[in-house]
């Protein structure tokens, strides 16, 4: 039985990837890079899943015993100022291929009995993201979603949802509006967090936030979120001048 892992190619998801076969899982790390995914040491699968054939192959690699849907994008700055096909691009990328590809491995019984599904939420569902709207919704969405379809899966089955804050990836540093050594240093490893995020996993979470940091400011959020999301305006959305794609 396999273990998939989409946007295995870097950031987060590599480092889930890389750990969950020194696990001794049989791994297929899916990703758009061929030449990224070229440096893995581990079978690979080339793949746009916005594409209406993704989910027909992903199922392909069946029967599966846990799938993580880890790939997405951001574009941070204000709003309006992002283009409309980015928010497009954001949303179905992060929101609506997990769910497209969800339905086919449930109706196509790719899933092996006793499997999990695993979803790359964010921080965002706590605290708000205002430098990064589209993000959020579809961060909350897939968080909902998830939560949803654990109560609806077939007996055995569990879905879980992951709420990471900023990861040393090359992805937040993309997408933040600073990236000091002081900031840097203060972001989790992904290597890190795949292993929480692996560990919790295997022990039947059904949310999981890595990292300390990770969880006094979700709990911010959730006590404070008129001064959470001040701060959080004033500490990301105005220092974000220009759209970051």
């Amino acid at each position: 039985m396999r273990t998939v892992i989409t946007g295995g190619a870097n950031g987060l998801g590599r480092a889930l990837a890389l750990a969950a076969m020194e696990d001794g899982r049989d791994v297929v790390a899916v990703d758009l890079s061929e030449a990224d995914l070229a440096l893995l040491p581990m079978e690979t699968l080339s793949l746009d899943l916005t594409d209406a054939e993704a989910p027909a192959q992903i199922a392909a690699l069946g029967p599966i015993e846990l799938i993580i849907h880890s790939a997405g994008i951001s574009g941070t700055g204000p709003f309006e100022d992002i283009p409309a096909e980015h928010h497009k691009r954001i949303l179905d990328l992060n929101f609506r291929a997990p769910v497209a590809i969800t339905a086919h491995l449930l109706a196509t019984g790719a899933m092996a009995a006793n499997s999990k599904h695993a979803f790359i939420g964010s921080l965002s569902t706590f605290t708000g993201y205002p430098g990064a709207v589209s993000y959020a919704a579809s961060k909350d969405g897939i968080a909902s979603f998830a939560r949803s379809l654990d109560k609806a899966l077939p007996p055995g089955q569990s879905a879980a949802i992951v709420f990471p804050g900023p990861l040393a990836t090359d992805h937040a540093a993309r997408y933040a509006p600073e990236n000091d050594a002081k900031t840097v240093a203060a972001r989790l490893a992904p290597e890190d967090a795949a292993r929480i995020i692996l560990a919790g996993l295997a022990a039947g979470k059904r949310s999981i936030i890595p990292g300390g940091k990770a969880k006094l400011m979700a709990a911010a959020g959730r006590i404070a979120p008129g001064p959470v999301g001040r701060l959080l305006r004033k500490g990301l959305y105005e220092k974000l001048t220009r759209p970051k794609l």
